[in-house]
């Protein structure tokens, strides 16, 4: 007797066969970290003015250029995108900006509710500090500067999350705890934001000929604020083209940062970075240490011999930095000083837009003065109208009609008061 027909779909779902075997293989697929449902990846490169962020970002998206781009002001946007990892058909997308102009301006982006640290954005995100040794002085202000932006934005996002009752932020802390630190001693001491963040010291080729003693201090700062908050620490040079007697350790450098950064842009924290370098952490030369490498006690701390807190090991390598760099206390003055506006370069100016938008400020000033003094006015009138509505609630309760006279009061001995006298009008 001839099998019956099978019905349309029938054979893709029959056990064995060659279609159920690719729906296994794909949701199998599927499951893998890094493959369908990790969603575009968010990236971040923010620092000091002059740090090196576009010429990083540039040497990251084309490794083999050397040119010079221009200054960023404001902030700018890119994209990469990447075969994805099990269906090469398909890319992998990710959104980078680079956060330059006034410090003002940098605060403005942070704050925003559409940008830096998202909800949407906190589980792929990637925030490269840019700090620039060539100015010493300046990177240890930068570098707390937006490590407290990165720790702040992420409270109010995940405090969201978990207003709603979502366990999403502790996830994230917990995917870089054990994916990074699982062996390491100071695993439930250090911070784990939840994301990937990587410090970026630019410049070395101009830093590396200083006193030994000064990249000590400069390398063990770096190394205790990167390990307390899990970071990564990378030093990088001639990324203007090959410096002096160091164009393979410079290359090594860039190659070794471009295949972290697409490490943790496309595949994540799901998985531990594989580096092309062995992590260095002699001051002698540059740096390179992995987040979850290091540890305080490796470290040091000037005085106190590993024993105490964190945050009073971060005070003790500041005081000590402050000595060697003289300056610090006046950098990190002026990234606060606030009314940093930005500055239109005068080939842009144009006298007409100007002046439109001097008119429109104006109007907007005097729009709000405006608003201000009607807030002002309805409030003096409700306040009238409520004390006009206690007194008639006063003269009611009292047993008179509202508006009516007070009657005349009766004399001490009880006679009825006196009418008053018509004899002057007869």
């Amino acid at each position: 007797m001839a099998a019956p027909p099978m019905l349309p779909g029938q054979a893709i779902k029959t056990p064995g066969s060659i279609w159920a075997k690719g729906i296994e293989h794909a949701n199998e697929e599927r499951k893998k970290p890094g493959a369908d449902g990790r969603g575009d990846a968010f990236c971040y490169f923010v620092g000091s003015r002059a740090a090196g962020k576009s010429t990083l970002l540039n040497r990251f998206l084309y490794p083999t250029r050397a040119e010079v781009p221009k200054p960023s002001e404001g902030i700018e946007y890119t994209y990469a995108r990447k075969p994805a990892a099990f269906d090469h058909e398909k890319k992998d997308l990710a959104h980078i900006w680079e956060v330059g102009g006034s410090q003002e301006f940098a605060e403005e982006i942070v704050n925003s509710d559409q940008l830096f640290l998202t909800a949407k954005q906190v589980t792929t995100a990637v925030i490269v500090i840019v700090v620039d040794l060539s100015d010493p002085a300046a990177v240890l202000p930068t570098l707390l500067y937006w490590v407290e932006q990165v720790k702040k934005k992420l409270g109010s996002t995940y405090e969201k999350f978990e207003k709603k009752g979502l366990q999403l932020p502790e996830q994230l802390r917990q995917r870089a705890k054990s994916k990074l630190y699982s062996a390491n001693e100071d695993k439930d001491t250090v911070y784990h934001s939840g994301i990937s963040l990587v410090i970026a010291a630019t410049k070395y080729d101009a830093f590396k000929n200083q006193d030994p003693e000064v990249k000590k201090v400069m390398s063990r700062t770096l190394r205790y604020i990167a390990h307390a908050h899990g970071a990564f620490l990378c030093y990088l040079s001639g990324l203007h083209g090959a410096s002096e007697g160091s164009g393979a350790e410079d290359a090594a450098l860039l190659d070794n940062f471009t295949r972290l950064m697409n490490h943790l842009i496309f595949t994540g924290l799901e998985k531990k970075p594989v580096l092309k370098m062995q992590p260095h952490v002699d001051h002698t030369g540059p740096v390179m240490v992995p987040a979850g490498f290091d540890t305080f006690k490796s470290i040091g701390r000037p005085r106190s011999q590993g024993e105490g807190t964190v945050a009073g090991g971060l005070a003790e390598w500041r005081e000590l930095f402050e000595k060697m760099f003289p300056g610090v206390r006046e950098k990190e003055a002026k990234m606060s000083a606030k009314g940093a506006k930005f500055v239109i370069p005068e080939q842009y100016k144009e006298e007409e837009v100007d002046a439109v938008r001097q008119r429109k400020l104006t109007d907007l000033d005097n729009f709000r003065k405006e608003q201000a003094a009607a807030v002002e006015a309805a409030k003096k009138k409700a306040l009238m109208a409520k004390a006009q509505q206690a007194e008639a609630a006063a003269k009611k309760k009292a047993g008179a009609p509202a508006g009516a006279k007070a009657p005349a009061k009766a004399s001490p001995n009880g006679t009825p008061p006196r009418r008053p006298s018509n004899a002057g009008n007869q």
